[in-house]
């Protein structure tokens, strides 16, 4: 199973990031969008796991320090290929119960990326604008989101739309 730990947003955030992403829509030449059901923010991406260590997994959900939070995202902003995001303004309960998770899964021999975090929440992928065109920056209207905390979400394909469903330990 492909897994992540991530954080989702409440209803109106989610609204706010779509709006956003519509911008970018309407600017864009081509590209592909998030949809917006998938929005999130990524904690630690697990890649493959094999099913049997979903006990364990759950178990170091359950036991991290990382309360609900509330994130004001404030910038539109891109990495390289065109990947366009969010960015949340910084936030020590953010950064701290991130590297907390990430410190305990690697423990828990999880292999893990070896680069530094980057908070973002992604709108679209390999998006083409317009020469000339540059939204990045500051958003006129900063986001403010609340999130309940971190949930294991396993990353899999519909058909052909890519969903991250999160998952549920009474399911296990």
């Amino acid at each position: 199973m492909r897994l992540f730990f991530g954080l989702s947003f409440d209803p109106p955030a989610r609204a706010a990031f779509a709006d956003v992403q519509a911008r970018l829509r309407r600017m864009a030449e081509r590209g592909n969008f998030t949809a917006p059901e998938n929005f999130h923010l990524t904690l630690a991406f697990l890649g493959e796991v094999e099913p049997a260590r979903l006990p364990e997994l759950f178990s170091l959900l359950r036991t991290a320090s990382f309360p609900p939070l509330a994130l004001t995202f404030d910038r539109l902003d891109r990495f390289d290929g065109g990947i366009w995001h969010l960015d949340p303004m910084p936030s020590a309960a953010l950064s701290g119960g991130q590297a907390g998770l990430e410190a305990a899964l690697r423990a828990a021999g999880f292999p893990l990326e070896d680069r530094p975090y980057v908070p973002h929440l992604t709108l679209g992928r390999k998006l083409v604008l317009p020469d000339g065109s540059d939204p990045a920056g500051p958003l006129e209207k900063p986001i403010a989101a609340h999130s309940p905390g971190p949930r294991l979400f396993h990353s899999h394909r519909e058909g052909e739309r890519l969903r991250y469903t999160p998952l549920d330990p009474s399911d296990f």
